[in-house]
């Protein structure tokens, strides 16, 4: 098999795999500490072959077997702008509250483009509506006790 590059997927698979190890007393935590650094700038799967070699078999990491990372939806991006989008005005009624909270954890399956995009809009505008209900439903506490 030939050396590929890794992503965090496989990054994580190796800490839990080194979790694993640490807390059944197989690794030291002096060592533990040292292979999470390596585990965290490792770039090839021989870099993370390295920190699970010397480990029992049952804790070996196949970079076969591991998940390739999930490609992000590219509608989400949209869904999550859309539902920010409704959510600002709407935020006053209290509905606009539970739209924001939708476009947050849209935004995040829409991950993959860099800089400004849709997700990244509709996130921050879920945000925006999220406080607005706060701040309306705080109103709506303090007007009813005068």
């Amino acid at each position: 098999m030939r050396d590929e590059r890794i992503g965090t997927v496989h990054r994580t698979q190796v800490i839990d795999l080194l979790n694993q190890a640490l807390t059944e007393g197989s690794l030291p935590e002096p060592d533990y500490d040292a292979r999470i650094v390596a585990v965290g700038s490792a770039t090839y799967a021989s870099d993370l072959l390295a920190q699970v070699q010397d480990l029992p078999p049952r804790l070996q990491w196949d970079p076969r077997a591991a998940a390739p990372p999930t490609p992000p939806d590219r509608n989400a991006g949209r869904g999550a702008l859309i539902l920010g989008l409704l959510a600002v005005p709407l935020s006053f009624c209290l509905i606009g509250g539970l739209l924001g909270v939708a476009a947050i954890v849209l935004s995040t399956r829409g991950r993959g483009a860099h800089g400004v995009g849709p997700a990244l809009i509709g996130r921050v505008l879920g945000i925006v509506s999220v406080v607005l209900t706060i701040g309306a439903v705080a109103a709506l506490v303090v007007a009813a006790r005068s």
